[in-house]
Parts: C-alpha cells; sequence; structure tokens
C-alpha cells in the first residue's frame, strides 16, 4: 500500500513540475505574440495568460491532479474490482463441498473487499455466527472508512480551488486599482484590462476545478456507501448456512 502511494505521489508531483515548466516557458512566447496582434484575442490568451502566474503555476496543476484522481478512483471503485463474481463463485462452491479451509486460504491471497470480509467472517465462525456478524461489520466499516479517506482529496481541492480564484480576483482587483491610481483617477480601458482579465480567467479556472471534483466526491461516496452494502449481504448470503461445527 505504502509503495502505490509513494508511485501515486511522484505521478502527481511529475505532472505538476511539468505543468509549471510548461507554463513558464511558454507563457512569455505566447504574451508576445498576442501583443504582436493585439487585434486578435486567441482563446489561449484569454483562458490561460491572461490568468497570469496564479494559473499556470496552482490551478492550471490542480485541474491535471484532479483529472488523474478522478480516472484512479472511478478504476479503483468497479464493482468488479471490490465484489468480484469470481469471488463469489469460488467461496460459494468451496464451502458447498465443505472445503473451509480451501475457501479461507483463496480469500486470504485475493485481496478485495469481499474476500477481506469473508475471510475474517470464517475466521471468527468458531466463536458463533453473532461474533461472526460483528467482526465482517467491523471490517466493513474499516474498509469503507479507507475508501472515503481516499477520495478525501477531491473534496479538498473541490475547497481549496474556489479559494485560490478568489486570490486571484482580489489580487486582480488590486492591480486593477493601482492602474487607476497609476493613472491619476483617470485611466484608460487598456490599464484596467490586465486586472480584470487576471480577476474574472482565475476565478473561472477556480470554479472549473471545484465543480467537477465536489460533483465526482459526492458520487463516489454513494457508490462507496452502495458497494459496502453489498458487501455485506453479500457475505452474509454466502456464510448463512455455514455450520460453526465445521469452522472448529
Amino acid at each position: 500500500m505504502e509503495t502505490t502511494k509513494m508511485k501515486q505521489a511522484k505521478l502527481i508531483a511529475c505532472s505538476c513540475v511539468i505543468v509549471f515548466f510548461v507554463g513558464v516557458t511558454a507563457s512569455p512566447l505566447w504574451a508576445g505574440q498576442v501583443a504582436s496582434a493585439e487585434h486578435s484575442v486567441s482563446g489561449l490568451h484569454k483562458f490561460f495568460v491572461a490568468g497570469g502566474w496564479l494559473v499556470w503555476v496552482v490551478l492550471l496543476p490542480l485541474s491535471v491532479v484532479t483529472i488523474g484522481l478522478i480516472i484512479q478512483y472511478f478504476l479503483l471503485l468497479r464493482r468488479g474490482k471490490l465484489l468480484p463474481t469470481t469471488v463469489i463463485n469460488r467461496v460459494h462452491d468451496s464451502l458447498a463441498d465443505g472445503d473451509l479451509s480451501e475457501a479461507q486460504e483463496f480469500l486470504r491471497t485475493e485481496g478485495s473487499f469481499l474476500s477481506r470480509t469473508l475471510y475474517v467472517g470464517l475466521a471468527e465462525l468458531k466463536n458463533g455466527r453473532g461474533a461472526m456478524e460483528n467482526t465482517m461489520a467491523e471490517m466493513i466499516e474499516q474498509d469503507t472508512t479507507t475508501l472515503l479517506r481516499r477520495i478525501e482529496w477531491l473534496n479538498i481541492i473541490g475547497n481549496v480551488a474556489p479559494m485560490v480564484g478568489l486570490f486571484g480576483t482580489v489580487w486582480g482587483m488590486i492591480d486593477a486599482f493601482q492602474g487607476i491610481v497609476n493613472a491619476g483617477g483617470q485611466p484608460e480601458p487598456a490599464d484596467l484590462a490586465g486586472g480584470i482579465s487576471v480577476a474574472l480567467v482565475t476565478t473561472w479556472w477556480g470554479l472549473v476545478v471545484a465543480i467537477p471534483a465536489l460533483a465526482t466526491y459526492g458520487f463516489l461516496r454513494n457508490r462507496i456507501d452502495s458497494l459496502a452494502a453489498e458487501v455485506s449481504v453479500t457475505a452474509e448470503e454466502l456464510l448463512r448456512d455455514v455450520d460453526a461445527k465445521a469452522a472448529s
């Protein structure tokens, strides 16, 4: 598990570094191109360059990280990964043949959500059905909490991104009012355009990052709860007719 977390951290860090250096290198070039063609404002300048360093250094990397996390979590929280049909069929056949040891050995090495729940249930069966059900409930709660903690990153990003956008809004308005001061109180529209662009573009990016992150977070929370309930029902059905004496 630790190795997986280290790989995820390295991937996120590399993505942020790549985006940062591409932005730092390309931003002046694109800005120069736009300045030489003031009559034509490209979409690239409108949504990237005009936002300033805050977009390149913070918000764009956050969007890359968000996309990566969403893809990763959707791959992780598949029904076939947490409740594999092969596990259900294999355990059902082993228990039907009365071979609890074979079922336990298979579950010990399989590693899915359902397998861990069934394994602790069979291990505790010798102490009675009540003990078995309590142990399975504890394992389900533990695994559910672990999954919820993993997707918590989307909640954090979804709440932080609008704050970063708001910071850019304040920064841009300060810059715009400074333009008024520098113009002696009678600025030209061009004197204010830069600051207002920063304010609007950073706000836009903050919402672009936050909305998908929070929407996906809410969807995945419901999915985890649904899959946990299904694990509980499936485990109870598989072990319903197992004799406690056979596990002794």
